[in-house]
């Protein structure tokens, strides 16, 4: 009997919608990841992480795909990651749950970890948004929410928008942590490089260009993307970055921007339900599959399915 794996989505993303290239892309990337699979003797189910007919707490090996709605329903996703056994999580369970809060941005700069620089404003904080900024002596920001994803209340500020943002901020920092950010230039004109890594080793890499007259690299809001050749540099400082996480990731995703001293810094590390971009790079797709097996094989002794 071939071993199960559940490849987790959410309910959007369950059946297909007729002509909508984004859902196409999923599917079509869960297609190419199962058949990489399936060739090493494992099935695959794609099911939503709110499927209440799986009994989440038996489940035998749970690979997180795109669970992209995670941050709008935080209180039950978090329930549910709570639910999952640890050894049958492919990511540590540890790293899942730290990884939905940009906190970790923190944790990451501690080691070493060139980050964008980061202050974390905590929820109902008392100092006025424009207050701390000029603390840090910044003129151009970007502030979002530290659980958040697909740009959910980013906004992007300069000078005396600031100010005049201060009533807003106050409104929505009455409700949950923010983090603020010094904007980085390049993002507008280079954009941001998403590196993924698998078994430790940086496979592949795709370039983010926003839509001219935007900040955000999100498709949603008209971004590109394009694969992009790596370098020996980009694949050691990916690598690098993967390598100081603790536990090790058994794979994730690295994005990184040019700073304005020509230095690549981090901007995210995804490890929870990363997009991997096999469309663009389709024989990557083996290396996760092979990084599956590996850590399957390391883990069946102790291993029972439901």
């Amino acid at each position: 009997m071939s071993t199960l794996i559940y490849f987790v989505t959410e309910d959007r993303y369950i059946s297909p919608i007729p002509r909508n290239t984004y859902v196409e892309n999923i599917f079509r990337e869960d297609e190419l990841l199962g058949n990489a699979l399936a060739s090493l003797g494992y099935e695959h189910k794609r099911v939503s992480w709110r499927d209440s007919s799986i009994d989440w707490g038996r489940a035998g090996w749970v690979l997180i795909r795109t669970t992209w709605d995670y941050f709008d329903y935080f209180e039950e996703f978090s329930h549910w990651l709570g639910q999952l056994p640890a050894k049958a999580c492919m990511n540590p369970k540890a790293l899942l749950s730290w990884n939905t809060d940009k906190h970790y941005l923190l944790d990451l700069a501690q080691k070493g970890i060139p980050i964008v620089p980061s202050t974390i404003i905590p929820r109902q904080h008392p100092v006025p948004l424009s207050e701390r900024v000029a603390e840090l002596g910044y003129s151009h920001i970007i502030v979002k929410p530290t659980i958040a994803g697909a740009a959910r209340l980013t906004y992007q500020l300069k000078n005396e928008q600031i100010v005049a943002f201060d009533r807003d901020f106050t409104n929505l920092n009455a409700k949950e942590d923010f983090i603020l950010q010094p904007f980085v230039s390049s993002v507008t004109s280079f954009g941001e490089l998403s590196l993924m890594v698998m078994g430790g080793k940086c496979t592949h890499a795709v370039q983010k260009r926003v839509k001219v007259g935007d900040f955000r690299v999100q498709d949603d809001f008209g971004g590109t993307v394009h694969h992009f050749s790596l370098t020996p540099e980009l694949i050691e400082f990916a690598e690098m970055v993967i390598g100081l996480i603790d536990p090790k990731p058994l794979y994730g995703r690295v994005d990184i921007l040019r700073n304005d001293a020509d230095q690549w810094i981090v901007s995210e590390v995804e490890l929870i339900e990363p997009e991997l971009w096999f469309r663009i790079a389709p024989e990557a797709v083996e290396h996760l599959a092979m990084a599956i097996h590996n850590h399957i094989q390391q883990h069946h002794e102790n291993h029972s399915n439901p």
